[in-house]
């Protein structure tokens, strides 16, 4: 890794900042699995789909 020997000063340059639209994605799907009557698939899709404009959204203000 590029940070070796480094320590992290935030989460910004932590690897794991992404990891926030992942699970973001995966509670949208599953509260569209358990709210609605579609089955896994379509929730999935709807959660990647909130998870990549919550990213785009994030992008655009200049956070990531």
């Amino acid at each position: 890794m590029a940070n070796e020997g480094k320590p992290l000063r935030s989460f910004r340059e932590s690897p794991w900042r992404y990891s926030q639209f992942v699970v973001l994605g995966l509670i949208v799907a599953g509260l569209v699995k358990w709210l609605s009557p579609f089955s896994w698939l379509p929730a999935l899709v709807v959660g990647a789909v909130a998870a990549v404009a919550y990213y785009i959204f994030e992008k655009r203000r200049g956070v990531i």
